[in-house]
C-alpha cells in the first residue's frame, strides 16, 4: 500500500463512528418541484436567530465539500465514504442518505454503481467520438487484487451544472498504487440517486497496455504504445498525480474547471466541457518541462501546486472579491502523537491566491504554490520556506474551552462558500486532542483584510451578524470599545504533532493610548469607518479585522480580532477577556 493510501485507510476506519452529540441519520425526502431555478434564492436571514454553541447540532463528515441548493434553501456537505449532511443555517446539521443508481435501479451497491458508464460518446473537433467504457470499480483493483471499494470513495464535490440542468457529483474512486479515477455521476436532485456517467481523469497507467482502458488516446491522440513519460512504474507518484480530491468550480466568465490530486505529483487542473460536465477534449495541453519537472502534461493538464511528493491535498478554489483563493491541506490527517506514523498527523490548512482561475497561485510572501523539488512542509522540522498562509492550526484553551480532550487539532480538507446570505464560510473537519481519530465538522466565517488576504473568525459560526461586505464599509466594533485585556493566540508554523502540541493563548492588554503590553508588546490601531485593525506584536505587523464573536462553548459575545502577518503567513487571534 503506498504512503498516500495508508492515510486514507486510517481515515476510513475513523469515519465509521460518529462523535458524541452528533445528530442521528434520517431519510430526508427531497421537496416537490425541487429543481433549482436560474436565479439563486437568498437563504433565510439568521442574524436575529443566534444559536448558542451549546445548542449546535454537529455531524461527522470527513472531507466536507459544501454546496447550496436554492430550491430547498439548504446547504449540503458531501464527504468521503458516502457521508452527507444538510443544514439551513450552517449551524444545525442532519445526516442525509444519498443513494447510487444503475440501469434504472436506485439503491444499488458500491460494487455495481461504478461499473458501466452511461455516456458512451463525446464530441471532439465537432465530431462525435467513442468514449472508452471505463469500469472504475475494476480499475481500482489493479494495484491490489484484495482491494475493496468500501472505504475508498473519497472526497466528492457536487455542483449544479446549468447547461445540463443536473446535479453533478465528482467522486474519487481510489485504488492502491495510484490506480485511481475521478468519475462524474449525475442526478435530477441534490439528494440523488446519482448515476455513473463517465470518467473525468484516470491515474496509474504506468506500464503495459492499461492505458487502452482509459481515455488517454481520446485526449492526446492514438498511441502505438504507452508514451515513455508515463512509463514510470512505482515511481509514478514522483511525477504525476493520484487522481483523487476533485474540486469543480465555475470561474467568473462561466468556464468550468476541475482541480485534483494529492501529494504525489501535486495538484493539477483541467478545463471541463460545460455541456457535458466531463473533460473538454477540444482543449489541448502542450507539455512543459520533462521528467519529474513536468508542469503541463498533455493528459493531466496544468500543475498548480505541490509536486515532488511534497505534502498537500484537498485543493479547493473559491472566488472572493478580486481573487481566486486556493486552499490546500498540508500534513497527515491523523491527530499525531504516534512516532510510527510516517507523517505524524498534523493536518493544517494553507491558502494561496491568483487573479486567474488557473494560476499562478502565490501566498502572501509571493511564493508559488508549485514546488520544484521535495521539501518537508509541515511539522516541527518544516523547511523555512513555509509556503501558504497558515490560516490556523491546532489550538486549545480558547474562549471557554480548556486544554483537554476536545481541543481542536488536525483540522483540514476544507471547502469554502461565498454564500447568498452575504457571508463567506470555511467548512472543515477537525479531530480532537484525546478523542482518537474521531472527527466532526466545524464552520468559521472568513473575512478579507485590507490587503485582500483571508482571515478566519476566531470562533465557530453561531449566527453572528457580521457580513463580508461590511468589513470594508462599517466599523462593527467602535474604537472606544476595543481597549481592554485580551487573550492572544499565535498560529505559528512548525507545530510539533508528535508531542500533540497545541497553540495556547497568552495575556495582553490593548490600551486606550494605542499601545500593547503583556506577553507581547507593541501597538494597535483601528481604521475608522471600517472593521480593519492593525496589530503590531514585538515589532511584527499584522493586518486583520475586529468583529463581535461568541465564545466557545459559552454564550458570551465579545470583541475579537483575526489578523495576518503577510511577511510570514502567520495568523493571530485575539478576544477581549474582561
Amino acid at each position: 500500500m503506498n504512503k498516500q493510501n495508508i492515510k486514507y485507510w486510517l481515515m476510513g476506519t475513523a469515519c465509521l463512528g460518529l462523535l458524541t452529540g452528533v445528530t442521528g441519520c434520517s431519510d430526508d425526502e427531497y421537496p416537490d418541484n425541487a429543481l433549482p431555478t436560474a436565479t439563486q434564492q437568498t437563504p433565510t436571514e439568521f442574524s436575529e436567530q443566534v444559536l448558542w454553541p451549546s445548542n449546535l447540532a454537529r455531524v461527522s463528515v470527513h472531507d466536507p465539500s459544501v454546496v447550496y441548493d436554492p430550491s430547498s434553501w439548504s446547504y449540503y456537505i458531501f464527504g468521503s465514504h458516502r457521508a452527507v449532511a444538510k443544514s439551513t443555517n450552517m449551524m444545525t446539521w442532519n445526516i442525509v442518505n444519498v443513494p447510487w443508481a444503475a440501469d434504472g435501479e436506485s439503491g444499488v451497491g458500491n460494487d455495481i454503481a461504478f461499473v458501466t458508464p452511461e455516456v458512451t460518446k463525446v464530441t471532439k473537433g465537432g465530431a462525435e467520438v467513442d468514449l472508452p467504457e471505463f469500469n472504475a470499480f475494476e480499475w481500482s483493483h489493479k494495484g491490489n487484487a484484495a482491494w475493496t471499494i468500501d472505504g475508498n470513495m473519497w472526497a466528492p464535490d457536487v455542483v449544479y451544472n446549468k447547461e445540463m440542468k443536473k446535479w453533478c457529483m465528482y467522486l474519487s474512486i481510489n485504488g492502491d498504487f495510484w490506480y485511481s479515477s475521478i468519475i462524474m455521476l449525475t442526478s435530477d436532485f441534490i439528494v440523488g440517486p446519482y448515476t455513473y456517467q463517465a470518467p473525468v481523469v484516470v491515474s496509474g497507467f504506468y506500464d503495459g497496455e492499461n492505458y487502452k482502458e482509459t481515455d488517454l488516446e481520446l485526449a492526446i491522440g492514438e498511441q502505438a504504445s504507452l508514451p515513455s513519460r508515463y512509463a514510470t512504474g512505482n515511481a509514478w507518484g514522483n511525477r504525476y498525480p493520484n487522481c483523487i480530491d476533485p474540486c469543480v468550480f465555475y470561474d467568473e466568465q462561466g468556464k468550468l474547471w476541475m482541480t485534483y490530486g494529492s501529494w504525489s505529483g501535486g495538484i493539477w487542473m483541467l478545463e471541463l466541457d460545460e455541456t457535458t460536465g466531463l473533460r473538454d477534449y477540444d482543449v489541448t495541453y502542450t507539455q512543459v518541462g520533462s521528467g519529474d519537472d513536468i508542469t503541463v502534461d498533455p493528459y493531466f493538464g496544468k500543475k498548480i501546486a505541490g509536486g515532488h511528493y511534497v505534502s498537500g491535498e484537498a485543493s479547493y478554489i473559491e472566488h472572493i472579491g478580486n481573487y481566486y483563493y486556493l486552499f490546500m491541506t498540508y500534513g497527515g490527517l491523523t491527530v499525531g502523537g504516534n512516532p510510527d506514523d510516517y507523517n505524524a498527523g498534523g493536518y493544517q490548512m494553507r491558502v494561496f491566491r491568483s487573479e486567474n482561475p488557473d494560476g499562478p497561485y502565490v501566498d502572501s510572501k509571493g511564493s508559488n504554490a508549485v514546488f520544484n523539488s521535495y521539501a518537508l512542509n509541515f511539522g516541527p522540522n518544516e523547511n523555512d520556506d513555509n509556503r501558504g498562509v497558515n490560516i490556523f492550526g491546532a489550538y486549545g484553551e480558547w474562549g471557554g474551552q480548556a486544554v483537554g480532550d476536545w481541543s481542536e487539532r488536525s483540522q483540514g480538507h476544507n471547502s469554502v462558500i461565498a454564500a447568498g446570505d452575504g457571508r463567506t464560510y470555511l467548512v472543515y473537519h477537525s479531530r480532537f486532542q484525546n478523542q482518537g481519530e474521531g472527527h466532526a465538522v466545524r464552520v468559521h466565517q472568513l473575512y478579507q483584510n485590507e490587503e485582500g488576504w483571508l482571515v478566519a473568525a476566531p470562533f465557530e459560526y453561531t449566527g453572528e451578524i457580521a457580513k463580508s461586505e461590511q468589513i470594508a464599509k462599517e466599523q462593527l466594533i467602535a474604537t472606544a470599545n476595543i481597549p481592554g485585556k485580551y487573550k492572544l493566540l499565535v498560529h505559528n508554523y512548525k507545530l510539533n504533532h508528535l508531542t500533540k502540541a497545541l497553540a495556547t493563548p497568552v495575556d495582553v492588554e490593548l490600551k486606550s493610548d494605542g499601545t500593547i503590553s503583556g506577553a507581547y508588546t507593541g501597538s494597535w490601531s483601528a481604521k475608522e469607518g471600517t472593521s480593519y485593525v492593525n496589530i503590531t506584536l514585538n515589532g511584527s505587523e499584522y493586518k486583520g479585522v475586529m468583529v463581535l464573536q461568541t465564545l466557545e462553548p459559552a454564550n458570551t459575545q465579545v470583541p475579537a480580532f483575526t489578523c495576518l502577518r503577510s511577511a510570514t503567513g502567520v495568523t493571530v487571534w485575539g478576544y477581549k477577556s474582561e
